[in-house]
């Protein structure tokens, strides 16, 4: 990917000498403050990205090429989608992270394509105004908002397969019958979950479901959670005991559960052992007699495989100190 920093607009002298040919280009971090110039752009263009600029509107962005599928503008000052109708009408990705859109109100103008929304980080509060959204829409990024709840939530495209709502207020599974039937995917880390009551309304082809850092205290519930999950994520909730988790998914894959309740470096040793069991049942049968959390660390002496485990558990929780943010990203990107 090209990449040029230092400029003001888009009818800076670097990027007019571009190729022809560039198809991804980074102006990440400079001072642009609209696409005034932006037909300067190589025609070929396919991924563009102007994050952390000053563009404050979409005025002026029908003269970005028409070639555009990606288009990055995260870190901005737009606050409507006001003249997203001249967007290029093959786009596919549009992000819009760290900007101040405060509704979905315009957003039927957007193209038709789109399969990606990033929406995180602005200042949403309803889903009022969803359902004008792209029906082709895939994957809608709306963590770190104002959402309180599912209200509202059944006007959301039907085709969607992941929704991220991390980092709002949602403090239960109430009314989340109305989430689109298609979800494989409902990332809710951050909010203010306490239990898994209600969750048998979640919509029946979920693959994952992220409940890191929430207010669950025990599996109470759990064994009504879709049959297909794949993937659950419990860390740094309230749990500090495994009763009830024999009713999991059987098709469960991945249970993460570091950082709860009391948990001792051996505990979470525990984690690593599971990959020494065939099925995810046959792993919780082995956590349940050891239900008292029978020390680990008198096993590991003289077995080399254990004693690099041990040592990438602590070296986990050292960056973990040091850098929480950093850690937590690159963990969930796991």
């Amino acid at each position: 990917m090209a990449s040029i920093n230092g400029i003001e607009s888009f009818d800076d002298t670097l990027i007019k000498e571009l190729p022809l040919n560039t198809e991804k280009l980074s102006l990440l971090n400079n001072q642009i403050s609209s696409f005034k110039g932006c037909e300067n752009l190589p025609k070929n263009l396919e991924d563009l990205h102007i994050g952390f600029n000053q563009i404050s509107s979409f005025e002026g962005c029908e003269k970005l090429p028409k070639s555009l599928k990606i288009l990055i503008l995260n870190g901005n000052q737009i606050s409507s989608f006001k003249g997203c109708e001249n967007l290029p009408r093959n786009l596919k990705e549009l992000d819009l992270l760290y900007n101040q859109i405060n509704s979905f109100k315009g957003c039927e103008k957007l193209p038709k394509t789109l399969e990606m929304i990033s929406l995180g980080d602005n200042q949403i509060s309803s889903f009022k105004g969803c359902e004008n959204l792209p029906r082709n829409l895939k994957i809608l990024h709306l963590w770190c908002n104002q959402f309180s709840s599912f209200k509202g939530c059944e006007i959301l495209p039907k085709n969607l397969e992941m929704i991220s709502l991390g980092f709002n207020q949602i403090s239960s599974f109430k009314v989340c019958e109305n989430l689109p039937r298609n979800l494989e995917k409902l990332i809710l880390e951050f909010n203010q979950i306490s239990s898994f009551k209600g969750c048998e309304n979640l919509p029946k082809n979920l693959k994952e479901l992220n409940l890191w850092y929430n207010q669950i205290n025990s599996f109470e519930h759990s064994e009504f959670l879709p049959r297909n999950l794949e993937i659950l994520i419990l860390r740094s909730n309230q749990i500090s005991s495994f009763k009830g988790c024999e009713n999991l998914p059987r098709n469960l894959k991945n249970l993460y559960i570091e950082w709860n309740q009391s948990w001792s470096k051996e505990q979470l040793l525990l984690r690593y052992i599971k990959f020494e069991f065939g099925t995810l049942l046959e792993y919780i049968k082995f956590l349940q007699r050891h239900q008292d959390f029978v020390p680990v660390l008198n096993e590991i002496h003289g077995n080399p495989r254990l004693e690099r485990m041990k040592t990438e558990l602590e070296e986990e929780e050292r960056q973990l100190k040091e850098d929480p943010e950093t850690f937590y990203n690159l963990i969930n990107q796991n």
